[in-house]
């Protein structure tokens, strides 16, 4: 197991917007070795345009040979994030790497796995994934995976029954539009599909923020049927009604987002609780409406009767909002050496009209933290004790010293 020269957890990232891959390859190693002196880095992410993407393969090679990690793990995608800085819609490198004494690191792919007997029994996730005799078991993942071809609403209830409530988190690979044009990398392997992860345990702590970017409007209420995702009776009352009903209260200027950003529904994680605030609700889209029998549909695989949600909006200043709020448990936890944030394509100048919202919240709560992300296909991330696929999220993930 590589250490740092002073024993201690230490991160740099880096980040190129240069379009020749080279260039943007000779950029962030220089950055990295700057910051790391010559010491070996444990885990190197590199997340890379489309534009890299033909010379992908040769660009992770050069960066483990020159940074020598024990896994380097990585994707193309449609932007990348660093420190203050967030590129779309052009070129862009961006990777961190991380010198990690004490850390146990297994990387793993999707094509190790029998997947229908992992689906069928946890215990064979388990198995692959032992990280040591003397670890206790993961404390997180990190995950990248492929949209076209990895059964997410599968897998990662899969991790949960076979881990526990340990966090995963990652994005899906972006910039595709079709299948087989996105790259993963895992140590030597470059892949088209599937996914890539590794999984961290040992003497190192990593806190996780997801942040669904929705505001609330009207009332928590409970389904009293459904059947499947349609919600076909709410607190006794028809569903469109009830939803006409909160419409009708809302300011113009709400009315105005409903309208043009698409309404949300909000499904409680804690029903023990007795109140109901932001971080409470996995958030989903309402996906149709029965104008007919006054149903809705919530594209939402676990909505059944006697859960309670509630409707939301989404708008730039809710997702900031948010965001910060969500950061603000990140300083309680002490100082950060490095991060990883996963960003929504939706998100960025999309959503807040100005460059590199995200990137600069995580900067006002950690300070000039060595980071590294990219913009999503999907968002993964813990909301209470699951992990579930996102949009329209941001997610980090935090690294600490224990204690």
């Amino acid at each position: 197991m590589s250490t740092s020269p002073n024993g201690r957890l230490r991160f740099a990232s880096a980040i190129s917007d240069a379009l020749a891959t080279p260039d943007a390859q000779r950029e962030v190693l220089a950055s990295l070795r700057d910051q790391l002196g010559e010491a070996a880095a444990d885990l190197v992410v590199v997340f890379a345009t489309m534009h890299h993407q033909a010379g992908f393969q040769q660009l992770c090679a050069d960066i483990r040979e020159a940074l020598g990690p024990r896994v380097i793990l990585g994707c193309t995608c449609a932007g990348v994030i660093g420190v203050r800085r967030e590129m779309q819609g052009g070129p862009g490198l961006s990777v961190l790497a991380g010198v990690m004494p004490g850390a146990i690191l297994q990387g793993f792919s999707y094509e190790q796995f029998d997947w229908p007997a992992v689906l069928d029994s946890p215990s064979a996730l388990r198995d692959t994934i032992n990280l040591s005799d003397e670890s206790t078991g993961p404390s997180a993942f990190l995950f990248l995976a492929d949209p076209f071809s990895t059964p997410m609403v599968k897998l990662l209830p899969a991790f949960t029954s076979a881990f526990g409530p340990v966090p995963v988190i990652g994005g899906m690979a972006s910039g595709a539009t079709e299948s087989g044009h996105n790259r993963l990398v895992l140590d030597s392997a470059v892949m088209s599909d599937g996914a890539v992860g590794v999984a961290i345990g040992g003497d190192i702590d990593v806190q996780t923020t997801v942040s669904q970017g929705c505001r609330a409007i009207g009332e928590p209420m409970i389904i009293t049927k459904s059947h499947r995702h349609i919600v076909q009776e709410l607190g006794g009352q028809n569903p469109l009604a009830v939803l006409r009903q909160v419409a009708r209260q809302l300011s113009p200027a709400d009315r105005d987002l409903l309208e043009t950003n698409g309404l949300h529904v909000g499904r409680v994680i804690n029903e023990y609780k007795s109140r109901f605030g932001r971080g409470d609700f996995l958030i989903r889209a309402m996906v149709g409406v029965d104008a007919n029998e006054g149903y809705i549909a919530i594209g939402d695989t676990r909505v059944r009767t006697g859960q309670t949600i509630q409707f939301h909006i989404r708008d730039a200043r809710s997702a900031s909002d948010d965001f910060k709020m969500m950061l603000s448990a990140q300083e309680v936890h002490g100082e950060a050496h490095g991060a990883l944030l996963f960003s929504c394509t939706g998100r960025g100048e999309h959503l807040f009209n100005h460059p590199h919202a995200d990137a600069s919240m995580v900067y006002d709560a950690l300070g000039g933290v060595p980071l590294a992300g990219f913009f999503c296909a999907g968002e993964i991330g813990p909301v209470g004790d699951q992990n579930h696929l996102h949009g329209h999220t941001a997610c980090l993930a935090v690294f600490r010293e224990n204690g």
